[in-house]
């Protein structure tokens, strides 16, 4: 374990460079290939227009997943309390697709607007935050669902912090909310091969606008198949982030 190191941990930036452009490769090559994937995610809201005391929490999973050329397809599945929905999705140029399980309309929005759902599948911005990243720290031994790997800690940017989050933001605000904005990517390579085999990303952020705090937790495992191109629905509605799932 020689290259083990904690972000912060003074690596050299050739080291950094150099390991960024590894975790790059593999994340690019999983998404030209195309996976299949399992993913779990955590969000919390709390403060701002949330009641005092009070937390919204959400519990999004996906089993059986397919991902391939930057587009994605799956059926996700929201636990809110005793409530339990299913919405297919389907990512493609950039918009999101959103229909409820199984039939129906489908509605659209933009994919930038709603990253906060699932991160750690945005896999261009993935590599995007890897290769801009303020901080790569050295591997350790982790593990994924295929056995070993060796897991990378990875610090994103600002700017793309702010993509993570779905927070575009400019002036003010925009420091505001980078005072108070937190996020680390674990990025995991299967041993041997340097496979990408899972994603994690962890968020929190303000929103400087009403005050709210977001927690986000967001994992991704995923595992080689034969992916068939994935195309957007046609005939789909426009709508708000906010209004894809009513």
């Amino acid at each position: 374990l020689a290259g083990c190191g904690a972000p912060g941990g003074g690596r050299s930036q050739a080291d950094q460079d150099r390991d960024g452009r590894t975790l790059a490769a593999a994340i690019q090559g999983a998404d030209r290939q195309g996976v299949g994937f399992d993913m779990d995610e955590s969000l919390v809201l709390s403060g701002g227009d949330v009641p005092a005391g009070k937390a919204v929490r959400i519990h999004a999973t996906v089993q059986g997943g397919s991902l391939r050329g930057g587009n994605a397809r799956l059926v996700y599945r929201i636990e809110q309390g005793r409530k339990h929905l299913e919405y297919d999705m389907v990512l493609a140029d950039s918009s999101l697709y959103v229909r409820p399980h199984g039939g129906g309309g489908w509605k659209v929005a933009p994919l930038a607007a709603s990253t906060a759902l699932l991160p750690a599948l945005r896999l261009a911005l993935i590599r995007e935050s890897v290769l801009l990243a303020s901080d790569v720290g050295g591997y350790s031994l982790g593990h994924v669902k295929a056995g070993f790997a060796h897991q990378f800690k990875v610090r994103p940017a600002a700017d793309q912090l702010e993509q993570l989050e779905s927070v575009p933001l400019t002036g003010s605000a925009e420091t505001s909310f980078l005072k108070t904005a937190r996020g680390e990517l674990d990025v995991f390579l299967a041993v041997p091969g340097d496979k990408l085999g899972r994603v994690e990303v962890h968020l929190t952020g303000i929103d400087p606008g009403n005050g709210t705090r977001q927690t986000i937790a967001n994992s991704v495992d995923f595992h080689p198949t034969r992916i068939g191109p994935i195309e957007a629905p046609a005939g789909a509605t426009p709508a708000g982030p906010g209004e894809i799932f009513t």
